[in-house]
């Protein structure tokens, strides 16, 4: 029975590998794809249009448009051909009728888009290589020779996947840190300074359940205002469900004055409080977690090395009284 389980349990581990692999591989064929893509000639596309999307904790993407009377859809219902991000400075000095040079790289043409599409497949790449790494590794430390090996190197070899380990840790803290500062430092200027309140008016509407590899379900409003010049802003908004549900026609949000772009929603609805549980928000949540818990472990560890005790010696007489 015993050798059912083993051998089932290793099947599992080998589809589980497979199915690892073949996502790094189609990864990689579609990052092959997009650097031989970059060899072709550059296209101009006259611009028609510009918007923005503003995520739920305020960063920002914004995007040149290519086609006419597409600024007041949801950004991601335009066709990939139809837009193309583009950097903060590009999009303040961009007006209608100017050209944009790239190469059209199916939902990328810009050079923003081929880099943010990119970062995108390294990182995915990255981690669809973990699972494998290790499976392969843990298969290795069973053969006789290399346990052998292991055996007259275990200090060396513990050391070094020691520091491996805490050092992706790190790295992935971060990553995290560094998100969780933009999108502090965004919200942090959506509410400073003299704000304006306006109504804005949905002109679109969008939602995706399960939306793929990174949140559980997104919702999104087409928003179009005036700023204070009385020039036109269209913006796709991220909004939570009962934003999305109970607003059909018109949208109150404030910004800071001379911001237009800066929007941020009035008020906190508690029934959200699930639906914010699946964003990043519960991945920054995890990510202060995990840093307590190595700093406790740090502090525990330096405690053995000084007194050969992880506790205060208080504790210790404590425990033997």
């Amino acid at each position: 029975m015993e050798v059912m389980k083993r051998i089932a349990l290793y099947l599992i581990g080998i589809v589980v590998f497979i199915a690892f692999v073949n996502g790094f591989v189609d990864e990689s064929k579609e990052l092959y794809t997009l650097v031989q893509q970059q060899k072709d000639a550059p296209l101009e596309q006259i611009v028609q249009g510009k918007t923005a999307e503003r995520d739920l904790f305020g960063r920002m993407i914004y995007y040149g448009l290519f086609e006419e009377e597409t600024e007041t859809n949801v950004i991601y219902k335009n066709p990939a051909s139809a837009y193309a991000q583009v950097s903060r400075d590009e999009f303040e000095q961009l007006e209608v009728g100017e050209t944009i040079e790239g190469r059209m790289l199916g939902t990328a043409f810009s050079d923003r888009d081929v880099r943010s599409k990119l970062y995108e497949h390294l990182i995915l790449m990255g981690v669809f290589l973990i699972y494998p790494f290790f499976f392969v590794i843990y298969q290795l430390i069973h053969i006789p020779v290399v346990e052998r090996w292991m055996k007259r190197h275990d200090k060396l070899l513990g050391r070094l996947i020691s520091s491996i380990f805490i050092g992706g840790i790190c790295l992935g803290l971060l990553f995290s840190y560094i998100s969780m500062g933009k999108s502090l430092f965004s919200t942090i200027q959506a509410h400073g300074g003299k704000q304006q309140e306006i109504t804005a008016l949905i002109t679109d509407r969008d939602f995706d359940l399960n939306a793929g590899r990174y949140v559980s379900s997104q919702y999104f409003l087409a928003l179009a205002y005036e700023d204070q010049d009385g020039n036109m802003v269209h913006m796709t908004k991220e909004v939570p469900p009962s934003v999305y549900h109970n607003n059909e026609l018109f949208l109150t949000v404030s910004h800071p004055e001379g911001y237009p772009y800066r929007i941020h929603l009035n008020g906190f609805n508690a029934g959200d409080i699930f639906f914010y549980m699946g964003t990043d928000l519960f991945i920054y949540g995890l990510t202060i977690v995990m840093t307590a818990l190595l700093i406790f472990a740090a502090v525990l560890w330096r405690r053995k090395k000084k007194t050969g005790s992880y506790w205060p010696e208080h504790k210790k007489k404590q425990s033997l009284l």
